[in-house]
């Protein structure tokens, strides 16, 4: 087992200039190199200072969501290469390259279209993936995705993956990863019987939610081309 100890933890930039945790499930560790990035899925009090620890059953749930989407669609060019995962201590070793998209969105005299010619191309070439292999993906934060070495977008935390197939799961399996900010998509989103309708979540996702993490988000313009029907 690798042991990543003298690792440093990622933290995210949030548009207040204030560095984070960058998820409630895994605390991601990074190389030296700064070229590959572990996640741990685990409860971690030194990452997360001040959080209520996850159950460790939603732990586990999501560890092997994270593994099997990962592999599912590593055929896509925006999933990260993975390099080990070590089923036994819930870590996965992938693909990284310094930093996500929210440490040039959010750090002053930094531009994202002058670092990244493109990228919007790239997000948009995202998107009509997830219709195309019929999957959603909730997560897509600025620090979801990173330019690769080769100028690539890649984007992380495939725990937030959801195959069409799977459009409704009971909200009660997923409860303790609800937190304050976004959970009216999880109540707008749940019918009567208290089941999730990840179609809909998907897009008050895509089209309201991400506006308030992207600057002049690109997201619902996207969407509304790619699922106009």
């Amino acid at each position: 087992m690798t042991d990543t100890s003298d690792w440093a933890y990622y933290y995210k930039l949030t548009a207040s200039k204030v560095l984070n945790t960058s998820n409630m499930l895994y605390s991601p560790r990074v190389n030296p190199e700064q070229t590959v990035m572990c996640m741990h899925y685990s409860t971690d009090a030194e990452y997360r200072k001040n959080e209520k620890p996850i159950d460790d059953y939603l732990l586990q749930w999501f560890f092997e969501r994270e593994v099997k989407f990962l592999k599912e669609l590593s055929h896509l060019k925006t999933t990260p290469a993975v390099y080990d995962i070590d089923l036994k201590n819930r870590k996965i070793f992938i693909e990284w390259n310094k930093e996500t998209l929210s440490q040039v969105l959010f750090t002053d005299g930094r531009n994202l279209d002058e670092e990244f010619d493109g990228w919007q191309n790239q997000i948009r070439d995202f998107l009509i993936a997830t219709k195309e292999h019929k999957f959603y993906k909730m997560a897509m934060y600025p620090h979801c995705f990173f330019k690769s070495k080769d100028g690539v977008l890649k984007t992380i935390d495939y725990y937030s993956v959801v195959p069409y197939s799977e459009r409704f799961i009971e909200r009660k399996v997923i409860e303790g990863i609800i937190g304050k900010d976004g959970a009216y998509r999880f109540d707008e989103s749940t019918d009567s019987n208290g089941y999730l309708d990840f179609k809909t979540f998907f897009e008050i996702t895509v089209t309201r939610h991400l506006d308030i993490y992207w600057p002049n988000s690109p997201f619902g313009d996207i969407f509304k081309e790619i699922y106009n029907d």
